[in-house]
């Protein structure tokens, strides 16, 4: 296998080469620990005093996890041509055509390719920038996303995310019409009685938000009678309106942990056909298990209970 193929199965998270599986696990752990250590030395940096007892120490970690991240991206970019082609037949003679570098620049477009060279560009322009770029430094923090490519149950959630997209834009849009209609009626409300607090709309919305919410911080109160009747009536109609979006999010994420399942039952029943389950199929499960990001031991009892539907004299 190419130096490149040997690239794309190890930093891929849904390679199925298993003489890379342990070195692509390894790595993973790797970064993980790194981005782990460089969120905690960003954090560090801005405690008082540790910054000038830590100052070298801490700047040798963003030089040595910038130069691996770089690395990283650069690998990341390379063995992208080596991806498999995901097409019906129809369009693979024009898959086939598609260039090594039209696959990295697809690659180069993807949403975790961007968070890649996001946690990396601003230590580089801060570098060759002859200017002040200290603001670009709080793009640090997205490194932490890069964990979100190692984590099974974060790729669930972006995919519940996307799949709600419509039902949670929706749902968002509600909460901000009724959001911006209670600032209105509180500032109508109140601000004769505090026109410091509720001096304008706009800054009626800051209560609007924390009391629909059930936050309420407390610095921005009602003092009329009428107000408090309101802010009472807006804090139960919180409590229904801001649980669409949670309940949208729960609902799609314990679908798509059903499917999961589903499909984790279909391959073991397809294993199974042959009345046996051989070395090759248990390695095969093991792998659907992981990509499925299914529980060890939920996985383990699922196939018992389907090797034991099938041993049954009436199957």
């Amino acid at each position: 296998m190419s130096f490149q193929n040997a690239c794309y199965h190890i930093l891929a998270p849904a390679s199925d080469a298993h003489e890379y599986k342990k070195l692509s696990k390894l790595f993973d752990l790797l970064l993980i620990a790194l981005i782990i250590v460089n969120v905690a030395a960003m954090m560090l940096e801005t405690v008082p005093g540790i910054p000038a007892l830590w100052q070298h120490e801490l700047h040798i970690i963003e030089v040595v996890s910038v130069l691996i991240f770089t690395v990283e991206f650069i690998l990341r970019v390379y063995s992208s041509a080596s991806a498999p082609n995901r097409t019906s037949q129809a369009n693979r003679t024009h898959q086939e055509k598609t260039t090594a570098w039209q696959k990295r620049w697809a690659y180069i477009k993807s949403p975790m390719a961007l968070v890649d060279l996001m946690a990396i560009l601003p230590f580089y322009l801060s570098v060759f920038v002859a200017f002040d770029l200290r603001i670009l430094r709080v793009f640090r923090v997205l490194r932490i996303l890069k964990i979100g490519r190692y984590s099974r149950s974060v790729q669930t959630l972006i995919t519940v995310l996307r799949n709600e997209s419509h039902s949670l834009i929706a749902a968002i849009s509600v909460l901000l019409l009724f959001t911006v209609i209670a600032a209105t009626c509180i500032y109508y409300i109140e601000h004769t009685a505090q026109p410091d607090v509720f001096s304008s709309i706009p800054a009626s919305l800051w209560w609007a938000l924390v009391t629909l919410t059930t936050v309420g911080y407390g610095d921005a109160v009602p003092v009329t009678a009428l107000g408090k009747v309101f802010g009472g009536l807006i804090t139960i109609m919180g409590i229904c309106f801001y649980a669409l979006p949670a309940g949208i999010l729960s609902s799609s994420y314990t679908t798509q942990m059903q499917l999961k399942r589903a499909r984790f039952k279909d391959t073991v029943r397809s294993v199974l056909d042959d009345g046996k389950l051989s070395e090759h199929d248990i390695h095969h499960l093991e792998h659907v298990r992981a990509l499925l990001d299914l529980d060890e031991e939920e996985a383990k009892l699922i196939v018992r209970l389907l090797q034991h539907h099938h041993k049954r004299p009436d199957n």
